[in-house]
């Protein structure tokens, strides 16, 4: 028994890892086509005045970049605030939403609506509750006269959303907190809500081509000191010892399919010999040309595969194009880029967003995935060196 059981670790660890990796990699697939500059919150002003002004330059910004960004909206958070009704509390974490942010990132109304483009213009203290905490204030029905107090400050609630946190409706990776409540940006800053990040974001047209370059220099004129993080980068980063493993054991697969599909055309054409002997050619044509459909789509599908293979492992370079040398021959323009990489990943602080924190957890599952899968592999191969 106790070797039955050492024969199948291997297999376990295998598809344990195999699973880990696939389930990560369906996750990241989800990962939003954003692009992100996050700063360290400033201070609010007087009521309100350097967030009212951050939020006017970034629909200048919007306006002016309207061929490379389909949407830009600013927006802040807060880690927690405290959120009661009556003798009902808890604590939520606080996205403050400007104008277009809700185009950027999306959210399913359960009832009521979503704030106006004006409330969010004129700072309307307005809200948004995660429905579990509209339930946990109020019950089922939201009331018309919904209200609540955040941080003792009075918001109308408008709505309820689904939690955006996981598939389930309910708190999942890189929240914070079990609640969220979405409020106005600008009403943050008369109401006195302190803010801990402020991020300009924005989706590009298209594949986004050159629109990650442009958004940096335009989102570091509007606020300085923060840091770009491109989302579908990100995620894609995180596939690539994936995209690695996979070529290998897709290349070693198709190998062995190749090969697989030429003994089966052999006996084929073989077994038409055969009939040859026995038939006129007449008599086999239609044999003859099943045959050769067969053949044809066979090695067609092969090749196809191959194709879907190549292309899925080098989507990378396409996506890091700063990966490539100008000129692959010359050093000086190697050594170039390698610094240039080198000193982007050298940097001493990095601010993040909740987003990057659901593509940091699901890239860690997916390479310790792959990690488990080459253990349970190479545990395998020495388990089968062993036997006689």
């Amino acid at each position: 028994m106790k070797k039955e059981k050492r024969r199948a670790l291997p297999l376990v660890l295998m598809a344990l890892g195999a699973l880990m990796a696939l389930a990560a990699l369906g996750m990241l697939s989800r990962t939003p086509n954003a692009l992100q500059y996050c700063a360290v919150a400033p201070q609010a002003g007087e009521k309100g005045e350097n967030y009212a002004k951050l939020a006017a330059d970034a629909v200048k910004l919007g306006e002016g970049m309207k061929d490379a960004l389909a949407w830009t909206a600013a927006g802040g958070t807060s880690a927690s605030v405290n959120v009661n009704a009556g003798d009902r509390s808890a604590q939520a974490a606080l996205f403050a939403i400007g104008e277009g942010w809700l185009e950027v990132y999306p959210r399913f109304i359960e009832q009521g609506r979503r704030p106006g483009e004006s409330e969010l213009a004129s700072g309307a203290k307005v809200a948004m509750l995660d429905a579990n905490l509209a339930f946990q204030m109020f019950g089922e029905d939201l009331p018309e006269d919904a209200a609540v107090q955040i941080n003792g400050v009075k918001f109308s609630v408008v709505g309820t959303v689904r939690h955006a946190g996981s598939l389930f409706g309910s708190r999942g990776v890189g929240d914070g907190q079990l609640y969220d409540v979405y409020v106005p940006l600008l009403a943050t800053g008369t109401a006195e809500l302190p803010l801990e990040t402020f991020t300009l974001s924005a989706l590009p047209v298209g594949s986004g081509g050159g629109a990650s370059q442009l958004f940096e220099e335009a989102a570091r004129n509007w606020l300085s000191g923060g840091t770009l993080i491109d989302l579908h980068k990100e995620a894609m980063r995180r596939t690539i010892l994936l995209r690695v493993l996979g070529l290998i054991v897709g290349l070693y697969a198709m190998v062995g399919l190749f090969k697989r599909m030429t003994a089966l055309a052999t006996g084929w054409i073989q077994g038409f010999r055969a009939a040859l002997k026995q038939s006129y050619i007449k008599a086999l044509i239609p044999r003859l040309l099943g045959l050769i459909g067969l053949i044809l789509l066979g090695y067609g599908a092969l090749i196809a595969l191959t194709w879907g293979l190549m292309v899925f492992s080098a989507q990378p370079l396409y996506v890091f194009t700063e990966w490539v040398p100008e000129n692959i021959v010359d050093w000086s323009s190697i050594s170039k880029v390698f610094w240039s990489l080198t000193g982007a990943a050298s940097a001493l602080v990095r601010v993040g967003t909740r987003e990057l924190r659901v593509v940091e957890f699901w890239g860690g599952l997916a390479r310790w995935g792959i990690v488990l899968f080459l253990l349970g592999a190479a545990l395998r191969g020495k388990k089968k060196s062993a036997d006689p």
